[in-house]
């Protein structure tokens, strides 16, 4: 169900809200295209926070000073994440702190992070599918959030490579291999999973107002595709063709919930 969120019918923006034409044209927006489009901004201002947090603690994982530097820059990528979509509720005269109680962080972030293969293969997978999202919200005709889209998904491809990049380092030993095999099968399913619900309600509306352009069930077909391929050819890790025998839009799982995109 899409959670109900406040302040979302008045007939101008704000009292607090920054004038400017594409803030004005967002309150003459159909109130569900701007319920939906503060749901997304709202996701990000409380998942890249809490994200940054889950993050911090593997610069110190990290096994040398040049994985150390590029995960400390992640980390403050992920906190600037939180600031730049902070930003556009500010700008909309919105209380962040007031939507933010009300919405949980991505369900990505449920699963624990333990150790540096964990976080090498997260980055390199799950930080994947979330550019497969952003790759449509650049599309967004609200230009604030598209430009923050825009500068998002540049800063999302950066952190795959380090995953990339922090894999390929890992697999030079048996003992990396392993690590790095258990972390494909513990994130695999939460990456599949990060696209929702098939036949969701949600995307339908999101494709309606061209928020989205494509359901979550193609998005995670190609995902697949796309990591399957790497992973089997790059990572020598063998994998099902089906990915239902890793992780099913079934039952519980199928569930709409607002802590999926």
């Amino acid at each position: 169900m899409m959670q109900a969120t406040a302040s979302l019918n008045p007939s101008q923006a704000p009292a607090g809200a920054a004038q400017t034409d594409a803030v004005q044209a967002f309150w003459s927006e159909d109130p569900e295209y701007r319920e939906l489009l503060l749901n997304l901004i709202n996701i990000h201002v409380v998942s890249e926070l809490y994200g940054g947090d889950c993050f911090e603690r593997s610069i110190l994982r990290a096994p040398t000073p040049e994985f150390k530097l590029r995960m400390a820059r992640t980390v403050m990528e992920e906190y600037g994440h939180h600031l730049r979509y902070r930003k556009l509720m500010d700008d909309l005269g919105l209380d962040w702190e007031e939507y933010a109680r009300k919405k949980g962080h991505l369900s990505t972030f449920d699963t624990p992070m333990e150790s540096w293969a964990d976080q090498a293969v997260f980055l390199a997978i799950v930080d994947r599918a979330a550019a497969h999202q952003f790759r449509h919200f650049v599309q967004c005709r609200y230009e604030p959030f598209r430009i923050a889209a825009q500068e998002t998904l540049k800063e999302e491809y950066g952190h795959v490579g380090l995953g990339m990049d922090a894999v390929k380092h890992l697999l030079q030993s048996e003992e990396g291999r392993a690590e790095v095999e258990t972390a494909v099968h513990k994130w695999l399913r939460v990456g599949l999973q990060s696209f929702g619900g098939d036949n969701s309600p949600k995307n339908e509306r999101y494709r309606y107002w061209g928020i989205k352009q494509d359901t979550n069930e193609n998005m995670r077909a190609i995902y697949w595709q796309q990591v399957r391929a790497f992973i089997t050819g790059d990572w020598g890790i063998p994998l099902p063709e089906d990915f239902r025998e890793v992780w099913s839009p079934s039952g519980d799982a199928q569930d709409e919930t607002d802590r999926a995109y």
